[in-house]
């Protein structure tokens, strides 16, 4: 249904996350750099039962945290402009709210964080300073449950909560002039051209420092096993949820070879780390909780949306629910892969599947089932929507979204699904409500205003088309274009005073944004 990007959107990540090093002159370029390495909060932890080491003042001192901030956010803006992000406003709720319900007991003071979710097979979880959390689509793909992918958010939430990336920066600064060089050389290499030399480039840079810089990463590595269990188990999961996980990873590892995903690179897992934490799991209770239907729905539909064949997805969620379905001896009794998703979450991709192939009325009969089963589930009654709109019924869907948008009034995936109905139905100035109230409660959602633009430009309102656009600029780093729309925003303002200066108001955000910026 959509395809996935050519190129290995981890060389862009550490790309950007080198350049806005270099803005910093961090002299953070020791071995293993990489998203991960950026990974701090600016606050620092709540006391815990977990004996975790001091800070001290020396790392506040070098990157204070109004600094953090502003180079996570500038590192988001660049983010946000490299790499295709996962759109589907179901897949990122998801996994917003998994997000903050482990925040919450996390040692992170200040909980307000941006989620980005990369459009992407191979495994990556990280974590970057001002509060910024990502994660690669694939990583779903290889957790075998929430509480595994939970784990990995955990492991992330305390590289944050450790300051990790400013304890990095102070152990870095005797990396060389050479260095420095050598990795701005593979920068521009790989822009010119994204091939092997710009890694041999970065690579060759950084081996002289590759030993104390290793050391110290697995340190980190440590700290965050550590508290992120504590978190992992604090939130109701099993604490050898990260064991799995990490036996996992070690399984992916191997069947990478010379291609190791970035986040197995800079979260190196070995048999060692594998018993520490099963070690360290066996000092809670047991727990055992009931698999997440949500997570393996969310899990199928990032599968189904990554193929583009419509056939092979039939085939393929056929070929799952006919083994689900055979006598129990036949039936697989691994957790792993598509073949062995439970018969709820198969038939839920089949019928995703077959909308995906424009056969609606096979997709009905497949998910009729789900919806008598459970009337209620969110995923079900969109999905059933979807068929009214394939079905050329798209009065009936606007009507049952707004039913929706009544009992849960401002949700993510609801909101955007009823204004592009509303859309279809030329509701245009509906649509225009709809979204306005988006974009107050997720500000820097950039598909949010990116629909703006788009619903305001169908309603004729030519003023806001231009500011939308200019949020939707300024949230991926491209303050001229963000300026040239508020400028343009300007001359269809027909001198309204308030308009007007509210407009001049957000020119100078952009301009001290712009040199916040470059100033880092």
């Amino acid at each position: 249904m959509r395809r996935l990007i050519s190129t290995h959107p981890n060389q862009y990540q550490t790309l950007v996350c080198l350049a806005v090093a270099l803005l910093l002159n961090a002299n953070v370029f020791g071995a293993n750099i990489s998203i991960n390495a950026l990974s701090t909060n600016p606050l620092s932890s709540k006391n815990s039962a977990e004996q975790l080491p001091e800070l001290g003042d020396s790392a506040a001192g070098l990157m204070p945290p109004a600094q953090e901030q502003a180079l996570g956010q500038a590192w988001l803006r660049s983010f946000r402009a490299s790499v295709p992000l996962e759109s589907d406003p179901q897949i990122f709720e998801y996994i917003e709210n998994l997000l903050f319900k482990l925040t919450s007991y996390s040692n992170i003071e200040d909980k307000d964080l941006d989620l980005v979710i990369v459009n992407n097979p191979t495994i990556n979880a990280f974590a970057v300073p001002g509060g910024v959390i990502g994660v690669n689509t694939g990583l779903l793909l290889y957790a075998e449950s929430e509480a595994q992918l939970a784990s990995v958010l955990a492991h992330e939430l305390a590289h944050l909560s450790q300051r990790h990336f400013a304890r990095s920066v102070e152990a870095s600064q005797r990396a060389s002039f050479t260095t420095l060089a050598g990795v701005l050389a593979g920068i521009v290499l790989a822009a010119a051209s994204e091939g092997d030399a710009a890694s041999a480039a970065i690579m060759a840079s950084q081996a002289a420092a590759l030993d104390s810089q290793l050391r110290y990463s697995r340190l980190h590595e440590k700290e965050a096993d550590r508290l992120g269990m504590k978190t992992l188990v604090d939130a109701g999961y099993p604490a050898e949820s990260a064991a799995l996980m990490f036996k996992q990873m070690l399984n992916a590892s191997r069947l990478y070879g010379n291609k190791t995903p970035e986040f197995l690179l800079t979260h190196p897992v070995t048999e060692s780390r594998i018993a520490d934490a099963t070690n360290r799991a066996r000092q809670h209770p047991k727990k055992i909780i009931t698999p997440s239907i949500d997570y393996l729905l969310v899990k199928t539909r990032i599968s189904v949306l990554a193929e583009e064949s419509a056939k092979n997805n039939i085939k393929r969620f056929n070929s799952a629910l006919k083994k689900l379905n055979a006598p129990e001896p036949n039936r697989p009794n691994q957790t792993n892969g598509f073949d062995v998703l439970s018969h709820d979450a198969a038939r839920y991709g089949l019928a995703m599947s077959y909308l995906q192939n424009r056969q609606w009325q096979k997709a009905r009969k497949t998910l009729a089932p789900l919806i008598e089963k459970a009337p209620h589930k969110l995923a079900y009654t969109l999905l059933d929507i979807d068929i009214d709109i394939e079905a050329d019924d798209s009065q009936l869907a606007e009507k049952r979204l707004r039913d929706l948008n009544a009992t849960m009034p401002n949700h993510y995936a609801i909101s955007m699904a009823l204004a592009k109905t509303m859309l279809a139905n030329t509701h245009y100035k509906d649509a225009q409500q709809v979204i306005q109230t988006l974009t107050k409660t997720r500000p820097h959602q950039a598909d949010v205003w990116y629909l703006m633009a788009e619903t305001h430009g169908l309603a004729g309102d030519i003023l806001q088309v231009h500011q939308a656009r200019a949020e939707f600029f300024l949230l991926r780093g491209n303050f001229l274009q963000a300026r040239q729309h508020l400028k343009h925003a300007l001359y269809f303002s027909q001198d309204n005073y308030q308009i007007v200066a509210r407009i001049k108001e957000r020119i100078r955000d952009v301009n001290s944004l712009q040199k916040i910026t470059e100033n880092l």
